[in-house]
């Protein structure tokens, strides 16, 4: 409990709840995208139907990528990455870095190609700019979501900035609300008062927000370095100590090493790597992203980027000898050796995406992220219902209802319309997923605008998301070219839409219950 006077309470709530009332709706949407974001990979996964080989960097790898190296112009053996996306395949890019014509960072050009796994065939075949090329690392639905948590789906670098500053937004949120907390050990056990409407949602925002605050303030400050580290901190860096040379900053910070020699060697290929790291003690797993650079000279070097393992709070990035297989050491995420800033950075990367516990934490970040969005539709609820007799503050609270529900409604139609063209029309699926966004967006407006009361829209509301979650597993299976597999997915999306269904009948039925009590005491007294 932190004591403060009466006058420094009613500034931290004036500053608590404008807060809420000037960013809430955009951070509600920015927290909501980060909470599913958790699961992206899964999502990309269960959008394109999977493959059914989680573990090609396995398998063998050699033959065909000698085969394909033999194709390629020798300029682009300068740096290959190999990956599996959530489709299953393996990608391969071939590539070198040529200086753009405007000037900044050097972009990637080479070949990339899509390989099966399961016959090691060529899918496909591109060569060019990276940036220019089809996106297939996941899925677009995979990186539609990611994109409006990052960014708020604008252009860099202003969608950076946004959600940067709205990371500080929620940081000061939760700091205000932190203080007027007056028994923040009780207030986690809290049993919402059911009496009065406005007394039951204020406890239950104190609920959410007592367990949400260590979360809230991970995620806030976690967000904000990511979205401020590169578009403000690398060229205030490159501009203070390299002369605005960026490259020469990346560089510095991230630690390329600087030694070459382009003397002729044989390449000794991925398979010996990957089965010593999965092996050795310093990883001890599968990678799930592999770089090569000069590819068939002295100065070969094999770097393997790995997950959190079983039991281990960072990523690992680990560099071999492309001539030997030596082991060389692991490759810290700042400079050429481990360092306590190094370890800060990839502290900070596997908080913010609830990395360090494998699969359960990912679970209680998905649960903690959907609390802080109730958190935040609750309190800016709170503050319209203290002031519904103003016209304008009725009309900010459908707002209030149009985001909550509407987003996720928004969202479920952009799956829908990735769905449907992804197997049938696949050169129209961004204009399918942001039309079905779009779609959901308008029709969430529409139904908050012109419902006759709040409580019949959150009724109506879920009533429509939760016939639109349980809808989409059943077009998944009816869109998918393969045999029948429900995945989890399928199933979270049915139990969420049954969940939405009975919410909303109960929500009728207690609206009847209250209509009720108070015709009662109306009779009793009349």
């Amino acid at each position: 409990m932190i004591r403060v006077s009466k006058s420094a309470t009613g500034r931290l709530i004036d500053i608590h709840g404008w807060t809420a009332v000037l960013f809430g709706l955009a951070l509600y949407v920015v927290v909501l995208t980060g909470a599913l974001a958790v699961f992206s990979h899964e999502i990309g996964a269960w959008s394109v139907g999977g493959h059914g080989i989680d573990d090609a960097l396995a398998g063998p790898l050699d033959h065909r990528l000698s085969e394909l190296t033999r194709e390629v112009p020798e300029k682009y053996h300068e740096e290959l990455t190999v990956f599996q996306n959530a489709a299953g395949y393996l990608v391969a890019f071939f590539h070198t870095h040529e200086a753009q014509a405007g000037g900044g960072l050097p972009e990637d050009v080479g070949v990339r190609f899509v390989i099966d796994p399961a016959n090691m065939q060529v899918v496909s075949r591109e060569e060019g700019v990276a940036d220019d090329l089809p996106d297939v690392s996941s899925s677009f639905l995979h990186d539609f979501l990611v994109d409006l948590h990052v960014r708020l789906y604008t252009p860099d670098p202003v969608g950076l900035y946004l959600t940067g500053l709205l990371g500080l937004i929620l940081l000061v949120s939760v700091v205000s609300g932190f203080i007027l907390h007056r028994h923040l050990i009780m207030d986690m056990f809290l049993s919402p008062r059911q009496k009065l409407r406005e007394l039951r949602a204020r406890d239950r925002h104190t609920l959410a927000g007592t367990w949400s605050l260590l979360f809230a303030v991970i995620v806030a400050f976690t967000g904000a370095f990511f979205s401020f580290a590169t578009t403000l901190g690398l060229p205030v860096i490159a501009m203070t100590a390299f002369e605005g040379d960026q490259q020469k900053a990346i560089e510095v910070v991230i630690g390329v090493p600087e030694e070459e020699d382009p003397t002729p060697a044989s390449f000794i290929g991925l398979e010996p790597v990957i089965r010593h790291v999965q092996t050795s003690e310093a990883a001890g797993s599968l990678p799930v992203f592999v770089l090569v650079e000069h590819m068939g000279r002295a100065d070969a070097r094999i770097t393997t980027f790995h997950d959190p393992s079983d039991g281990a709070l960072f990523t690992g990035s680990h560099v071999y000898s492309g001539v030997d297989g030596s082991y060389r050491g692991e490759k810290p995420a700042l400079g050429k050796s481990p360092s306590l800033g190094s370890d800060l950075v990839s502290l900070m990367g596997v908080l913010h995406f609830g990395l360090f516990a494998g699969f359960m934490s990912k679970v209680i970040w998905l649960a903690l992220g959907l609390a802080t969005c109730y958190l935040t539709y609750s309190g800016l609820n709170l503050w319209c219902i203290r002031r519904e007799k103003s016209t304008g503050w009725r009309l900010m609270s459908r707002l209030n209802d149009a985001t909550a529900y509407g987003t996720a409604l928004a969202l479920t139609a952009a799956s829908a319309g990735f769905l449907l063209s992804y197997g049938r029309v696949p050169e129209k699926v961004v204009a399918w997923t942001l039309n079905g966004f779009v779609s959901g967006v308008i029709v969430s407006l529409v139904l908050a605008l012109l419902l006759p009361s709040g409580w019949r829209t959150q009724q109506m509301f879920q009533r429509v998301l939760g016939l639109s979650l349980i809808a989409l597993p059943v077009l998944r299976l009816a869109m998918s070219p393969g045999p029948f597999a429900l995945h989890g997915l399928d199933l979270t999306l049915l139990i969420s839409g049954l969940l939405s269904l009975i919410a909303a009948r109960r929500s009728g039925a207690d609206r009847l219950r209250a209509t009720a009590r108070v015709i009662r005491q109306e009779v009793r007294h009349g």
